[in-house]
C-alpha cells in the first residue's frame, strides 16, 4: 500500500475526462500489443491484479506480461474508499473516453505499438461500443474485443438477476450488494478449485468492490439528477450500440459452470448479432454484389454461419474463471488463440 492512501504500489488515480479513474499499467519483456482489462459490476480493476500479499500467479496480469503482453487495468469510478467522490451521472460514454484516454496516455508514454486487445469481463463488455468509437479519436485502434463471461452493450442482454437487484443508494448510485453473495460463493469455488485461498472476503468486500452509476449496467435506466429513469434511447446512444463500423471483431470466453447457466447458454450467441455485422464490414466493406468473387462469398458465408464456434474458447471455471492460477494462465492462452483467429482473417 501507498502509506497515507487506499492505492497500492503501481496504481495510478487521476482524472481523466473529468472523472476519476484509478489504473495500473504493467510493462512486459516482449513486443507484443498492449493487453487492456476492464472490470464488471461493482469491482475495481484489482480482479484482475491482485492486492499486497497475494499470490500474483494468481491474477492474469502475472500470465499476461509472462506471455509478452504489456499490461493495463482500469477502474471507472465505484463507491469505494479509493476514490473521494462518487459520480452517479458517469454514463457508458463517459466510460468509453475515459478508457480511450488512459490507453493513449499509456501507449504514448511508453512508446507501445498502436493497436492494442481490450478484455471485457462481465458488465465490462458493455464498453465495446463506446470504446471503440473513442479509440478512433484517440488515435490508437483495437485488433480484438475479448468479452470475458460479458454480455453486449444491449439492454436486457444480461442475467436476470443483475436487473431484480438494483438499488440507489444515497448519492445516487447503484447498489449490487444484492448479488454480493453469488460473488462470494463464485471466488470461494475458485479458491477451492486452486486449493487456497486466493482473496480473503474481508479484503474483497472493502478493497475490490463498491456501488457504481446505474447506466452502466446497461439496462436502460440512466441517472437524471434526482433517480433512476428509464431511458432506453440515450443509453443506447451513450452505448454506442449500434456502431457497428466502430467496433472490432468480438470474440468470447466463457466458463462451463451451471452457476453461470445464463451467461454459458447465452452469451457466445448473443455477441454474434454483433460480430457477423463487424465480419461484413470488415470483409465486403462497401463492395457490390457483382464485384465479390465467388470463392469469397462462400468463405464469409461459412465464416458468419460459424463465427460463434470459431471465435469462442471455453475456460473451467465459473463467472471468476480468470482468478487463481489454474485459471489465469488458461484464460491468457484462450486469448493468444482467438487473436490468431481474429488475424487469421485479415487475409480474406
Amino acid at each position: 500500500m501507498i502509506p497515507g492512501t487506499s492505492l497500492y504500489d503501481g496504481e495510478v488515480l487521476e482524472t481523466v475526462n473529468g472523472f476519476p479513474v484509478l489504473y495500473r499499467y504493467i510493462q512486459s519483456s516482449g513486443s507484443k500489443p498492449l493487453m487492456v482489462f476492464i472490470p464488471g459490476a461493482a469491482h475495481l480493476a484489482r480482479i484482475f491484479y491482485g492486492y499486497p500479499g497475494g499470490r500474483p500467479d494468481d491474477f492474469i496480469s502475472h500470465w499476461v506480461t509472462r506471455a509478452g503482453f504489456p499490461f493495463l487495468a482500469i477502474s471507472y469510478p465505484v463507491a469505494n474508499a479509493v476514490f473521494s467522490s462518487t459520480h452517479p451521472e458517469f454514463t457508458i460514454q463517459d466510460w468509453g473516453n475515459q478508457a480511450a484516454d488512459v490507453i493513449a496516455k499509456i501507449l504514448s508514454e511508453n512508446h507501445l505499438p498502436s493497436s492494442v486487445i481490450v478484455c471485457g469481463w462481465s458488465m465490462g463488455g458493455k464498453i465495446a461500443g463506446a470504446l471503440a468509437r473513442a479509440a478512433k479519436t484517440a488515435g490508437f485502434s483495437i485488433e480484438c474485443l475479448v468479452a470475458m463471461a460479458a454480455d453486449p452493450p444491449l439492454p436486457g442482454f444480461l442475467p436476470i438477476a443483475n436487473v431484480k437487484a438494483i438499488e440507489m443508494t444515497a448519492d445516487g448510485m447503484a447498489s449490487r450488494s444484492g448479488i454480493y453473495p453469488t460473488f462470494f460463493a463464485a471466488l470461494n469455488e475458485q479458491s477451492t478449485f486452486n486449493q487456497h485461498t486466493i482473496i480473503p472476503e474481508d479484503r474483497y468486500r472493502s478493497e475490490f468492490l463498491g456501488a457504481i452509476p446505474v447506466a452502466l449496467i446497461g439496462t436502460g435506466l440512466m441517472y437524471d439528477g434526482r433517480g433512476f429513469k428509464e431511458d432506453l434511447s440515450r443509453a443506447l446512444k451513450t452505448a454506442n450500440t449500434f456502431g457497428f463500423l466502430d467496433y472490432p471483431i468480438p470474440v468470447v470466453i466463457q466458463s462451463d459452470s451451471m452457476g453461470d447457466l445464463e451467461n454459458v447458454l447465452c452469451n457466445i450467441d448473443d455477441w454474434a448479432f454483433i460480430r457477423n455485422r463487424v465480419l461484413v464490414n470488415k470483409l465486403l466493406g462497401s463492395v457490390s454484389p457483382e464485384q465479390i468473387p465467388r470463392d469469397k462469398w462462400e468463405l464469409v458465408q461459412l465464416l458468419t454461419r460459424s463465427s460463434s464456434d470459431y471465435f469462442s474458447q471455453i475456460v473451467s471455471g465459473n463467472h471468476f474463471f480468470f482468478v487463481g492460477s489454474i485459471g489465469a494462465r488458461t484464460t491468457v492462452d484462450r486469448i493468444e488463440k482467438l487473436r490468431a483467429r481474429v488475424r487469421s482473417i485479415q487475409s480474406f
